[in-house]
């Protein structure tokens, strides 16, 4: 059961990242950035980027792993090879946690021209968290709670232990604009709008757990505080809710931006770049509403319950929140007030592109930090990370190597490349092909057909005016390069 359960835990992550790292700052692939910060939409050095399909996932915990494995050798023989004796348990994590992210973009386009951009996206996305489970709740689930006599009679304590899980369809437009062009100082804001369609969705909020095991039949519960929901069934529901992204980004150009209009025949068709670009977003600020006919609510507050033969226990599938549901007189109510909801993500997104060279290598950061849910409310938590990437890019062709840090302390390398309309990448490249023990897995891929110049401007360029979309090439264009 155990190899079948991680088998599947791995398969999902292998077949479809955590923030695409490699894409952040890209000054060609508007499609991804501005999912991440709607301001970036600005200045694209892509008029019109038509995103056809994207598809990634990303996964990670810190109490399971598959020994000295790789992911291709995984797929070369289709896992057939893992058994029980291949899974790594490390018990002594204080805090056990894990976090997957996967989505599908489908059918998406930005536009960018003068001071005004904007983009339309249709997505499915799903996240899955847990976190706060102690090490004693770790070696339960490695031997199993009624055979593990070394932590019977007992008193435990658990608390403020969270997990939740949403999946759910969305609709964005994103909108932005150049609001002050000085100098070579140029700032711009955008805001997304999403319209959700809930599926499927479940969380649990473990305020206070006290309990003995006292053999391998009968737990001693002293005091349980908790809530749970869950969607038992799970359909397609219109009125999720709505979400929102707010961006804001400075760029320190390298020439006089006062009458700079990117993309646009005025002002000659051409493109200047910046020296450095900083940037901050709020993102995923919203909650995702499911059907009321299709949540399952249970709040727990209960005092000394004995609970016998409690391995045999079943959970009833139509709703598994009611497993105490005897001992609990109100089991309506709890410290959650709206129990069909679930917080999005949300997080606070920080980065920085430096342009070090002939604007074409540039070395960036990133931030991503969770911002807290009460616990009065269903969410998931976003993982925090910190990134530092190095990129190469040219209209046809782009690479990037980033370096992250997942919730700050575990390091992580990365690779994404791009060929004109085809991106290919991960976070985490040397588990797919060098064998280590494997934590978690990610990879991503984007398929877009990139139309860099405005028509207006190729007429402009093929009559002869004077417009280079690339590297300024002349001495009347070195003024774009001078700092």
């Amino acid at each position: 059961m155990k190899k079948y359960l991680f088998v599947i835990f791995f398969s999902v992550s292998s077949c479809f990242s955590q923030e695409q790292f490699g894409l952040l700052q890209s000054n060609y692939l508007p499609s991804i950035t501005t999912l991440y910060n709607p301001s970036t939409v600005l200045d694209s050095k892509t008029w019109l980027d038509i995103h056809i399909v994207g598809i990634g996932s990303y996964l990670n915990n810190n109490f399971v792993s598959l020994k000295n494995n790789s992911f291709y050798s995984i797929y070369k023989t289709d896992g057939a090879n893992i058994s029980e004796d291949d899974l790594d348990y490390n018990s002594n994590r204080r805090n056990i946690q894990a976090y997957n992210r996967s989505f599908v973009n489908v059918l998406s386009a930005t536009w960018s021209q003068g001071d005004f951009g904007a983009g339309l996206f249709f997505n499915a996305r799903s996240f899955t968290h847990a976190r706060g489970i102690p090490e004693f709740v770790g070696n339960f689930i490695e031997n199993g709670v009624p055979n593990y006599t070394e932590q019977h009679n007992i008193d435990y304590k658990l608390k403020n232990v969270y997990a939740s899980s949403i999946a759910f369809g969305e609709v964005q437009a994103s909108f932005a604009y150049t609001f002050y062009k000085k100098q070579r100082n140029m700032m711009m804001a955008g805001i997304s709008i999403k319209k959700f369609f809930s599926g499927a969705g479940g969380a649990l909020n473990l305020y206070n757990f006290e309990f003995n095991v006292n053999s391998d039949t009968l737990t001693s519960v002293f005091n349980l505080q908790a809530d749970a929901m869950a969607t038992t069934n799970p359909e397609f529901y219109v009125k999720a809710g709505i979400g929102f992204d707010l961006g804001f980004t400075y760029q320190k150009m390298l020439s006089d931006c006062s009458s700079y209009k990117p993309n646009s025949k005025k002002n000659g068709c051409r493109q200047q770049f910046y020296k450095y670009s900083l940037s901050a977003a709020l993102i995923d600020l919203g909650s995702i509403k499911f059907a009321p006919n299709s949540v399952q609510f249970a709040g727990y507050d209960f005092d000394l319950y004995d609970w016998f033969n409690y391995a045999n226990t079943e959970v009833d599938e139509d709703d598994p929140t009611n497993l105490f549901e005897n001992q609990e007189s109100d089991i309506n109510s709890g410290t959650v007030k709206k129990t069909d909801r679930i917080v999005l993500p949300r997080a606070l997104h920080l980065s920085g592109d430096y342009n070090v060279w002939a604007s074409r290598f540039f070395i960036s950061g990133s931030l991503f930090q969770s911002i807290p849910i009460s616990r009065s409310k269903f969410g998931v938590r976003r993982a925090n990370s910190l990134a530092v990437s190095a990129r190469f890019e040219m209209k046809w062709f782009e690479v990037s190597v980033p370096i992250s840090l997942y919730e700050y302390y575990r390091p992580q390398l990365g690779l994404s490349l791009r060929l004109y309309c085809l991106t290919i990448g991960t976070d985490k490249l040397l588990h797919i092909f060098g064998k280590s023990d494997l934590y978690g897995g990610d990879i991503y891929f984007h398929l877009n057909v990139p139309i860099f110049y405005n028509p207006k401007c190729k007429q402009r360029m093929k009559s002869g005016t004077n417009y280079d979309p690339g590297r300024i090439k002349n001495k009347r264009k070195c003024e774009a390069y001078s700092s």
